[in-house]
């Protein structure tokens, strides 16, 4: 549709819409060149509108029908036809707002807003366009917010609001670059010379309505080139360069008579014979006046102001009183509503007394319920567990305790001064003495193990100790069994460190951390434990440089059913029980363990001591 734009010839039109065969389509085609012809051919533009109105009311094309009222209504506007603007804009506005249609409602809005603004009735105008500008908003259609913008500017200009003109002109301006529509720019132009002009700036307001003239040719608007060209024409006569007005007036006063716009029309030959007299052609400025009087004062003019003013007063009636209906609708409803909303409010009680009877009933099973089924969920987790003890204390009987006594048993017999010498027997008595060393720890930690896991952890005396002092002892202990790697054990505890505890615990869990660095420190390897004070801490640390652990390996210790064991670097075998035993002992104590580890670079587990204590 928008191909053929250009030609605006009957012929040429007429062509395009009879080749049309649907109606709804031929609808929209006559619409279409209505719009198109509002403001450059008001005859032509009038005859396809009616043709559409036509149309869409014999077939019930109810969004047609709304928009051939709302051409209608323009196009009068145009023509400076005001009184059958209003009525049509009237119509127009009850069909749409009846119907729904949201983008032709916002139309007729601002049809309306102009013929208000026609009779110089802009608070009116702006309380309508602003309708316009908000429905076109919520429709997310720009070209119409562009074209709303420009419309409330222009009334505030008109009001003398000259501010607001000026804000409400350059959010318009602003807008309608970023759109790049040169018909809304051109609008905005001429808003703009008219600011300048209002203020005294005649070259800069001559420049932005020759801007408005470049803009409207290019979109072929005759009717924003006529108003630009005679406000060229009234700011020239204001500094009186008649000769040069004239010329504007007249181009003017060609596209007025040409679009048949009357009201323009008629400003035009008033503006002309003052330029006349000006420039000293009396004759042709009596003959412009002749014409401005003929046609502002005919009766026709007459009869439309006071038609146009019934008009007005019997919409604002008819609207007034459509309110009022509505109020009583409104208040029936609510008085309807209440009565229902008592017996609703009454049946809500009857239902919630019985639902709540219901809920009672059905808490106290499912209460019992719930407290059987959390205990035998208590009771498969602690069967579960107990199984888990099982298998892992049936792992170590049968493997980590029976492979080394095995081995005792078989060696043992071999182990005579007389049949091997010396260095075979001290390195045979050496390894044996390790083996035996080996399965003590191990007998030791699963009885410890053991006992905490049927009877819980024992003790828990509390005694004031030295730190250092106390981790000396599993340092003494341990350090022949380190010596056969070549380890060196350093304590760099700080010997002034005091803590109340536990002995004992302590010493079961230092010792197993220390135990757990031997197995995994190469020889000449280094285990070095270590304080570190806090505000509220104390942190005990044992590291070593050994094989250290991924973060996956981290992750695992300290939990029955996660935990393992590896070989030491010496092939040692453990059962794994050192490590779960200090996490025991450091819960019933409220310590915690904190392991830090890399792989090849070692690892460091630290007690961390509530301070309190110390």
């Amino acid at each position: 549709m928008i191909s053929h734009a250009q030609s605006y010839s009957k012929d040429s039109i007429d062509a395009i819409i009879n080749k049309e065969t649907g109606i709804s389509e031929k609808a929209a085609l006559l619409n279409y060149y209505a719009d198109l012809l509002a403001d450059k051919n008001t005859v032509l533009a009038t005859n396809y509108a009616n043709q559409a109105l036509l149309i869409s009311t014999q077939q019930k094309l109810h969004k047609e029908k709304g928009k051939a009222l709302n051409n209608l209504a323009w196009i009068k506007y145009r023509k400076g036809d005001f009184t059958s603007a209003f009525e049509h804009s009237t119509q127009a506005l009850k069909w749409n707002e009846e119907m729904g249609n949201l983008p032709e409602l916002a139309a007729s809005y601002r049809c309306m807003a102009s013929v208000f603004n026609s009779q110089t009735n802009f608070k009116k105008a702006i309380e309508l366009f602003k309708k316009d500008l908000e429905l076109h908003t919520r429709l997310s259609d720009k070209k119409s917010v562009g074209r709303a913008l420009n419309n409330i500017a222009f009334c505030f200009f008109k009001e003398k609001l000259i501010d607001s003109a000026l804000h409400y002109n350059q959010i318009a301006l602003n807008f309608n670059q970023q759109l790049n529509d040169d018909y809304l720019l051109a609008f905005s132009y001429r808003n703009m010379g008219d600011l300048f002009e209002f203020n005294g700036k005649n070259d800069s307001a001559r420049l932005y309505y020759s801007k408005t003239i470049e803009k409207a040719e290019k979109v072929n608007s005759i009717q924003l080139q006529l108003t630009a060209k005679y406000r060229i024409g009234r700011n020239l006569s204001s500094e009186k360069k008649y000769r040069e007005a004239i010329k504007y007036l007249e181009k003017a006063l060609a596209l007025g008579i040409q679009m048949g716009a009357k009201s323009e029309t008629s400003l035009i030959y008033n503006l002309l014979s003052l330029a006349y007299e000006g420039n000293g052609q009396y004759k042709d400025a009596f003959l412009a006046q002749k014409k401005y009087s003929a046609l502002n004062d005919s009766l026709y003019q007459e009869k439309s102001r006071s038609k146009l003013a019934e008009m007005q007063a019997k919409f604002e009636a008819e609207k007034k009183q459509s309110e009022i209906n509505q109020l009583k609708k409104e208040k029936q409803q609510q008085e309807k509503e209440g009565r229902q909303k008592t017996f609703l409010n009454i049946s809500l009680i009857v239902t919630s007394l019985i639902f709540i009877i219901m809920l009672v009933v059905i808490w106290r099973r499912n209460k019992f319920k719930t407290v059987t089924n959390l205990l035998l969920k208590q009771q498969k987790e602690e069967l579960e567990e107990t199984l888990l003890l099982k298998d892992k204390v049936f792992s170590i009987v049968s493997h980590d305790l029976r492979s080394p006594i095995a081995s005792l048993n078989a060696v043992l017999p071999m182990l005579d001064p007389d049949t091997l010498d010396k260095e075979s027997y001290h390195e045979l008595k050496d390894k044996l003495s390790q083996q035996v060393q080996n399965l003590h720890y191990v007998l030791d930690n699963l009885l410890i193990w053991s006992r905490s896991r049927m009877k819980g952890i024992s003790g828990n005396e509390s005694t004031r100790f030295v730190l250092k002092n106390q981790a000396d002892i599993s340092v003494k202990l341990l350090k022949a069994l380190a010596q056969q790697k070549e380890i060196n054990i350093i304590n760099q505890i700080d010997g002034n460190l005091f803590y109340s505890a536990d002995s004992q615990h302590f010493d079961i869990i230092i010792r197993n951390l220390i135990l757990n660095a031997i197995k995994f420190t190469p020889e000449k390897g280094m285990i070095q434990l270590n304080s570190e004070v806090t505000d509220s801490h104390i942190h005990i640390s044992v590291s070593d440089n050994g094989v250290g652990m991924t973060q996956e390996q981290v992750n695992r210790l300290f939990q029955l059913k996660t935990h393992f064991t590896t070989p030491g670097t010496q092939k040692e075998k453990g059962t794994g029980l050192g490590l779960l035993i200090c996490a025991e002992y450091a819960a019933a104590n409220n310590w915690n363990i904190q392991v830090k580890s890399e792989p090849g670079k070692g690892s460091q587990f630290s007690i961390i001591l509530p301070k309190k204590a110390a």
